[in-house]
């Protein structure tokens, strides 16, 4: 029997004699078929000359008269809702399981393993079997007879095969002279059809395996998957620089998922065009995965991560419905706002928390100047808008989506469905026709009376965007990707075997996961096409052998890893990939000897996956940087400037230096270009942290870094949201007893002012867990009763404060007067200022909700803290005339344990107070931005200065070595200067 090649060279010669002679080739798949027609074509005209697959074939044959029965074709769909209705009805040891999908699709594929086998029905089947098999042959014979009305493949084939043998008038003429390439006829009906086509065509010959080896063998050990698939593109782009063809380049992977994609990707960066087979599978597309995340919202009770997941990766439209009107789409704003209001999931909890959001909006915008508030005004004005488009775009969702949770007709649930997505999607987005016809297919289970649930269509959908593909590209428009089995019958001058581990190439059997293997053996003994474990391995191995004759008499590269991704396990090369190796070096190496082979030339093994970037074609722009800096500092010329290596290598040298660097923060020879000082009103808080960090200042005010907080990561209340929450309440209380006339002169509250205050704090706490700030309930019920206790217990102590000091209660959250101190204005709010009914004391105060930890050291001539504490001698503005003012900050929990931290109004604060405000913004200007990290903390492994500091993820994992190691460089004197300015530090500390 000839081969492929030798095939196509008979049929060209033999169109000299007939050229118009009918000649039909039946190719396992559409993709050789038209490689086969191409290669043809290369030889001379081939008219008459048919390439079809054997599905293909049958229809052509054998539908017309299963129509005129009557029948239709079974659709997937059809067959997949057919099997779950099905499973239902099961009994026995399986009845607890039959309401699982799983289990439907599972009974599903051995339904098809018994047809393709030859079963028609179970009273076929003889001998005694086990009780479970006996169940699932009486469920096969349900299906049997819920889908009789249609007719699947091996229908088709036995319907063709009829025809064939009995010579219908007309249905041979157009196909004469049949050539059949491997791996023919597969199950029952399929071997019925070829041997009736053996019988009746004019001329027949099964085409041989292509048994000829490569002419050169090359084999690659990488170090993971990812390197693998750089090694591919790189012996790709070797081949074509050697002259190859871009389509007589095939590239085939082994078994495992994940390379399809990997391969697709790599290929993709590297700027190779590529055409996998069958092509991309539509749930990788943006148009499939977007409408399979609209589908699956409901399903996710609406959580923030999968409407935004939705609104990020789908074609979307640019102007979304509500239900009024229609609004852009602003994906950025609203991911932040929504993340803001403490969205986590839930339909309802989308409008209640965004109402909150834009309540506490409305309420920031109480009070404001709209002369000189203006632009807070506008800013808090676009975000409070914002917050109402989104919540009208998921109201208009909500209310689409969830009338379909409930079953209903699959014509009119699919009719539902489709018009969401024409509402949304964009209707010339990449891929969403295809997508909307498997919609579409999903709809012919109205046919049985079907039904869907958006749960049981978001299941169905996602099988069908599983299986459906689409194609970028034509079949030799770029090097062709496939899984193994996909090879037959295809032809390359190159062809690269990669994911050839063990399990991989070739497939393994698989397991079964209802019926023994010993069941599928006892049937094949009577019905010779059923697959049991021993078939599938066989069919494996030939798989695998075809895949290898694509490269007969051209090169054939292997390539594997040697690692699972990250390193987790080892993996070993498939013992074809071994035998292989062996013959071409005439001895026996074993997998695991391949590992550690190196002395052949056939082979390459890579240490590590930066390794494997210096050698080879270039597979992109990092591959060529990276060897340009390796050659550079091989030849002795370093990296020098304008190299693209030369900052990140300037870095290293920096940072490990003695000398204090740009890279550590020294931004002085930006200092006469840039204005890093405040051009404005500045609180003392920034400054504040200037004097902790240069590095955090930086980042936070002259960067303007934030945070990125996930709602749902959120267990506990925020520290700082719950000191906000005390503090509204304590004002809400006072502002609301100074209506009143109260508290009088040394005037102690009651139980019925301490129950108010509770009821207040309660009032707050709700508005806080609507907006979603107080974390897990099981803990914010614990947080609430800490809260009151807390604000019970600081009414006592207020009673005795004034009580001592005979002043009562007269402004809350007043703003600093705008004041010149050193160059710099100063703004923010103070608390609370009490005064004596006189006016001539007063007392100003900060409540404090956490621990006395950072003011430890706030006593003697370090009542700055180093430059950390400037609030009080800030806030010492708002006393006015005041002959006796005192500044203090108010603990007021009981982890704070109440205390009373007071700052003393001397002359002699006041300059050091002056002084410390001029060296920071001397060290601001001069741009020493240095990271302070302070001591190690082991308890908690963290530096005690970095603990809660939102920037410690970017910062330099060696700070405290290099900042030990630059401590004498003048130009960090700037920064240090603040320090030994405000008292109490010494350089040594």
């Amino acid at each position: 029997m000839p081969d492929v090649a030798a095939t196509l060279r008979s049929i060209a010669e033999s169109r000299r004699d007939d050229p118009l002679r009918p000649v039909t080739v039946i190719a396992p798949s559409h993709a050789a078929g038209l490689q086969m027609r191409r290669r043809l074509a290369e030889l001379g005209p081939f008219a008459a000359v048919r390439f079809e697959t054997f599905p293909r074939l049958a229809e052509l044959l054998g539908a017309g008269h299963l129509a005129a029965a009557g029948r239709s074709p079974l659709a997937r769909p059809i067959g997949d809702y057919l099997a779950g209705q099905v499973a239902l009805q099961s009994g026995g040891g399986l009845q607890g399981v039959n309401d699982l999908p799983g289990y439907a699709r599972v009974l599903r594929q051995m339904f098809r393993r018994l047809r393709r086998g030859g079963i028609v029905d179970s009273s076929d089947i003889l001998g005694n079997f086990p009780v479970q098999a006996r169940e699932i042959f009486r469920l096969y014979d349900l299906f049997r007879e819920a889908s009789a009305a249609f007719y699947d493949e091996e229908d088709l084939l036995d319907a063709a095969a009829q025809v064939v043998e009995s010579r219908r008038a007309g249905a041979l003429a157009d196909i004469g002279s049949i050539y059949v390439a491997p791996p023919g006829a597969l199950t029952a009906a399929g071997t019925r059809f070829l041997e009736a086509l053996r019988t009746a065509a004019p001329a027949f010959e099964e085409i041989e395996e292509n048994s000829a080896r490569p002419a050169t063998q090359r084999f690659v050990l990488a170090p993971d998957p990812a390197s693998e698939a750089r090694c591919v593109v790189r012996e790709v782009l070797g081949a074509l620089a050697d002259g190859v063809p871009l389509h007589e380049i095939g590239v085939f992977h082994g078994a495992d998922a994940t390379y399809g994609r990997l391969l697709r990707e790599t290929f993709a960066a590297g700027g190779v065009n590529a055409a996998p087979l069958p092509g991309v599978p539509l749930i990788e597309t943006r148009a499939g995965r977007g409408v399979l995340a609209l589908a699956e919202l409901p399903a996710k009770n609406f959580s923030r991560a999968a409407a935004m997941e939705l609104l990020s990766i789908a074609p979307l439209k640019d102007w979304l419905p509500t239900s009024g009107d229609r609004v852009r789409l602003m994906t950025n704003a609203w991911d932040r706002l929504s993340r803001e209001a403490g969205v986590t999931r839930g339909r309802d909890a989308w409008g209640r928390r965004l109402s909150a959001f834009v309540e506490d909006r409305d309420g920031r915008l109480e009070g404001l100047d709209p002369e000189t508030d203006e632009a807070r005004i506008r800013a808090i004005t676009y975000e409070r808008d914002d917050a109402l488009r989104l919540r009208d775009v998921v109201a208009h969702l909500v209310a689409l989506l969830e009338p379909l949770r409930d079953r209903q007709d699959a014509t009119a649930f699919i009719h539902t469905f489709k018009a969401i997505v024409r509402e949304y999607f964009d209707p010339v987005a990449d891929a969403i026709e295809q997508v909307t016809d498997e919609i579409d297919q999903l709809g012919t289970v109205g046919a049985v009376g079907g039904d869907f649930s958006l749960e049981s269509f978001t299941r169905a959908l996602r099988a069908n965007l599983e299986l459906a593909t689409t194609r970028e590209r034509g079949l030799g428009d770029g090097v062709v990707i496939a899984e193994y089995r996909v090879a037959g019958g295809l032809q390359f001058q190159y062809t690269i075997l990669c994911g050839a581990f063990e399990g991989a190439l070739p497939a393994g059997p698989g397991g079964d996961a209802i019926l023994d293997d010993r069941v599928w053996q006892r049937l094949k003994v009577t019905y010779p096409h059923i697959d049991d474990a021993t078939t599938r391995i066989t069919r494996a191995r030939e798989a695998a052998a075809r895949a290898i004759a694509t490269a007969a008499s051209g090169q054939l590269t292997w390539t594997a890893p040697s690692y699972q991704p990250g390193g987790a396990r080892e993996y070993y090369a498939s013992p074809l990939m071994a035998e292989a190796y062996s013959a071409a070096v005439g001895r026996r190496v074993t997998a695991a000897g391949l590992r550690a082979e190196r002395s052949s030339d056939i082979a390459s093994h890579p240490g590590s996956a930066l390794g494997s970037m210096l050698s080879g074609p270039v597979v992109d722009q990092g591959e060529l940087v990276l060897r340009e800096a390796v050659r550079s500092v091989q030849s002795g010329a370093g990296i020098v400037e304008g190299h693209p290596r030369w900052l990140s290598v300037q870095l290293l040298r920096g940072r490990r230096s003695d000398r204090f660097t740009e890279w550590d923060g020294n931004l002085g020879a930006l200092a006469g270009a840039v204005m890093f000082g405040p051009s404005g009103a500045v609180s003392p808080t920034s400054l504040e942290n200037y004097g902790a960090c240069g590095y955090k200042y930086f980042a936070r005010s002259v960067l303007r870094l934030n945070t990125v907080e996930e709602p749902d990561e959120r267990e506990m209340m925020d520290a700082a949201e719950r000191g906000t929450l005390i503090h509204h309440v304590l004002e809400r209380f006072f502002r609301e007893q100074q209506a009143q006339g109260r508290p009088k002169v040394r005037e102690s509250w009651t139980p019925e002012d301490a129950a108010r205050l509770v009821a207040i704090a309660r009032e707050e706490l709700e508005r806080a867990q609507a907006r979603g700030l107080t974390g897990l309930a099981i803990y914010a019920h614990h947080e609430s009763r800490t809260i009151v206790a807390d604000l019970e217990a600081f009414l006592r102590e207020d009673s005795l404060f004034r009580a001592e000091t005979g002043a009562i209660p007269t402004d809350f959250e007043v703003a600093i007067p705008h004041t010149n101190i050193a160059g710099v204005t100063l703004r923010g709010r103070v608390d609370r200022v009490d005064r004596t009914p006189d006016g001539h004391a007063a007392w100003v105060i900060d409540y404090k909700s956490g621990s006395t930890y950072e003011v430890r050291d706030m006593k003697d001539r370090n009542y700055l803290v180093g430059g950390r504490k400037l609030q009080l001698p800030s806030y010492l503005a708002v006393a006015g005339d005041s002959e006796a003012a005192q500044a203090m900050y108010w603990f007021i929990t009981q982890r704070g344990e109440f205390k009373k931290v007071e700052y003393p109004d001397t002359p002699e604060n006041r300059a050091r107070f002056e002084a410390t405000l001029t060296a920071i913004l001397e060290g601001i200007r001069a741009g020493s931005f240095p990271p302070v990290p302070d001591d190690e903390d082991e308890w908690h492994g963290a530096f005690k200065n970095c603990g809660y500091c939102e920037f410690d993820r970017i910062c330099s994992r060696r700070r405290d070595l290099e900042f030990q190691a630059k401590s004498g460089d003048d130009a960090r004197k700037p920064w240090h200067n603040v320090a030994t300015t405000a008292g109490g530090v010494t350089d040594d500390d």
